[in-house]
């Protein structure tokens, strides 16, 4: 039961916050192909989820994520690093950078919003870019 917890625990802390998950799955004893797979499950599923999530979203409140014209909009630190990664890297950028800077939720609901026409290579480009992040984050922690 322990084991199925803890399994549990590194799979849904990848869909949300996907760097910390092989950290937590190597501090639990996980091998190094048990963590690259239920870190990699984790994150697919948290961008399949949270891209959907953002889709109707998106749909559910069109009005809200139209510009408005009478305020006048706040750019942050935050807003213009994602305006940027948009603009310069489009589609590719996003999914490199989502899983560890921005984060899966964020990433999967900014991917829904701009690149709705693409949803199947959003989602393809995005689980990929998540593998290949499993890989090499877990390679490094196991470098010993």
């Amino acid at each position: 039961m322990e084991f199925w917890f803890e399994v549990l625990s590194v799979f849904f802390l990848s869909s949300v916050k996907f760097f910390a998950g092989p950290i937590l799955a190597k501090s639990l004893g996980f091998s190094y192909l048990s963590t690259v797979f239920v870190s990699s499950l984790g994150g697919v599923f948290g961008v399949f989820l949270f891209y959907n999530l953002g889709t109707r979203i998106v749909s559910f409140f069109p009005n809200f994520f139209k510009p408005i014209k009478k305020k006048k909009k706040i750019f942050t630190r935050k807003n213009k690093f994602f305006v940027n990664v948009i603009r310069n890297y489009g589609l590719f950028g996003l999914s490199i950078f989502s899983p560890v800077l921005i984060s899966i939720p964020v990433g999967a609901f900014l991917a829904a919003r701009f690149f709705d026409n693409q949803k199947y290579v959003a989602l393809a480009v995005m689980s990929i870019s998540v593998v290949l992040w499993s890989v090499s984050i877990s390679s490094f922690l196991f470098l010993d």
